[in-house]
């Protein structure tokens, strides 16, 4: 599962320490699951010995897939504040099959993930139900290695102004730069090197904006920002369609052409990486989240 460390202008937890966050989080990662393998035998042992010796209905067990306070002192007891972190517990029946369980999982290591990316222990951003729903977000997240880093159409401030990104993937071999195109099942795009693309469904043909302009315009920001940094990674142009066909023979040079045909083969590639964290990479993504801009406030705790 990758890392989300950026949502647009929210403040984010590995903008703070992206080394330590990053790492935290596969270590994090491993435990929990762990955890939740046992919680999830105690609890089908209980309901076992239930279901032979009834007893008086009890208050089901809490299992908490947070944090406690004293960990997070442990984790943190070297910064300039004694922060802490509001401990979430899940009152819950947890499911039988492993199968199952990975699956209730991953839903919650999700909303654990958006957590991470819009807030810090003492800031706040506000996260919108459009981020919360937004299916593509999902995707990436859950089909990505935890080696990979999503900035999530992250706004950079370049030369005094606010810019607002594509998708940028970060892997240890390369940086992604991601559009997606979704419309009908089936449409197709017909590309061109003109400001505005085709989009036919069914009899109908519209005009859309082309969407290798912004890619191209990401492409070139982060490319400048590494190369002053000195990561040495690739940077490469991606556009990708879950739902529908790309129809453009002779793209321009270095922009990748992913559709409905290939993006399985593509996300598979992805997930047979089994590289690990890079120097290169994790140079590249602290880089990156120097020059992003975030909107927050302070917690009603800290302010208290």
């Amino acid at each position: 599962m990758a890392q989300i460390i950026k949502i647009h202008d929210y403040i984010s937890r590995y903008e703070l320490d992206p080394y330590h966050y990053m790492n935290q989080f596969i270590r994090l990662k491993k435990e929990r699951w762990l955890s939740l393998l046992e919680a999830a035998e105690r609890q089908h042992e209980e309901r076992q010995d239930s279901a032979e010796q009834p007893e008086p209905v009890q208050k089901r067990k809490k299992f908490s897939l947070k944090r406690r306070k004293e960990e997070i002192e442990a984790d943190i007891q070297e910064e300039r504040h004694q922060w802490f972190e509001e401990e979430d517990d899940l009152n819950v029946r947890l499911p039988k099959s492993r199968m199952a369980l990975a699956s209730f999982y991953k839903r919650h290591l999700y909303e654990f993930q958006l957590k991470w990316a819009s807030s810090t222990l003492s800031e706040m951003s506000n996260l919108s139900n459009q981020v919360k729903q937004d299916r593509i977000l999902r995707f990436l997240a859950q089909q990505l290695p935890d080696s990979y880093f999503i900035m999530y159409k992250p706004v950079l401030k370049i030369q005094q102004a606010a810019v607002e990104l594509s998708i940028v993937i970060i892997s240890p071999l390369d940086i992604f730069c991601v559009s997606f195109i979704e419309a009908e099942e089936d449409s197709v795009y017909i590309g061109s090197k003109h400001r505005f693309w085709e989009k036919k469904t069914g009899s109908q043909t519209e005009s859309v904006l082309n969407p290798a302009l912004s890619l191209f315009r990401t492409g070139s920001v982060v490319s400048k920002i590494v190369k002053q940094k000195g990561a040495d990674i690739p940077v490469s142009k991606l556009l990708l369609s879950r739902t529908s066909y790309i129809d453009y023979p002779e793209p321009p040079y270095g922009l990748e052409l992913v559709d409905k045909r290939g993006l399985a083969e593509w996300m598979e590639r992805q997930k047979k990486n089994t590289a690990p964290i890079k120097h290169h990479q994790l140079k590249a993504a602290k880089a990156l989240l120097s020059y992003c801009l975030s909107d927050s406030y302070r917690r009603q705790e800290w302010l208290e």
